[in-house]
């Protein structure tokens, strides 16, 4: 008889150990909480009084509740995984990671200049990323003419990528605008990213004259000649059938 392992669960994506780190790390962060001692948090008075550098990137795993929780696996699990899909690993983790990540380093330099504001304010990462990820996959879709269901409903990759916009500004008017402000930042460089210039002119042209002198050496190497196709008429008529 055959024996058939169990494995309970298998990685298939980066986007899935994404997921499972969100999650421990969500837990090993409350744990903490409760004893006095957040450890993964992002705290600006934190990072530039008490010089603890790693909280930008440990607040990226971190949800502060069970809702941001579950809907964070949910968005890394699907959008992440079709965007890696897409992508690739190595682009994957370099834009939904690193996003977030900037949004989080311009809080700091405002948080710099104007402290009082930000004195004790705790940010989640992982809302940075579920914002990432829900805008980029729209404007993904958008890009490719893809149209996406949303709760029933067939809509554009913009339209869905406008509603993980307004997910993050009504998080400024129901609530405060300084907890919102890494998000705004995050939403506007993810618009940023997909619609930046694609190849600058200046590129192209250096590219131009690098495979044109590449070929003109080539050419003075093995001393060829390019020999233009004859058309039918041109043809010798001793080569003719009858």
């Amino acid at each position: 008889m055959n024996r058939r392992s169990f494995i309970p669960f298998s990685f298939h994506s980066t986007a899935h150990v994404l997921m499972v780190t969100m999650i421990a790390a969500s837990v090993i962060e409350q744990l903490s909480s409760r004893a006095g001692v957040p450890l993964f948090i992002f705290r600006t008075d934190l990072v530039l009084q008490r010089f603890e550098l790693w909280r930008p990137f440990t607040a990226l795993f971190v949800a502060v509740n069970t809702l941001e929780i579950i809907f964070g696996a949910l968005i890394i699990y699907s959008l992440g995984g079709m965007l890696e899909s897409r992508w690739g690993r190595a682009r994957f983790l370099r834009v939904v990671l690193g996003i977030p990540l900037v949004a989080e380093l311009l809080v700091l330099v405002v948080a710099a200049f104007v402290p009082g504001p930000f004195y004790g304010a705790e940010f989640s990462g992982t809302r940075l990323i579920i914002t990432a990820l829900w805008i980029l996959y729209g404007l993904v879709a958008a890009f490719s003419g893809q149209m996406l269901n949303f709760w029933g409903s067939p809509i554009t990759g913009k339209t869905f990528a406008f509603i993980g916009l307004g997910f993050v500004l009504l998080g400024v008017v129901f609530g405060s605008p300084i907890a919102a402000l890494p998000e705004l930042l995050c939403a506007g460089l993810c618009y940023a990213y997909m619609y930046r210039p694609r190849t600058s002119g200046l590129i192209q042209r250096i590219e131009l004259a690098y495979y044109t002198w590449k070929l003109e050496r080539l050419k003075s190497k093995t001393r060829l000649k390019v020999v233009k196709g004859m058309k039918d008429n041109d043809r010798d008529p001793s080569q003719n059938i009858h």
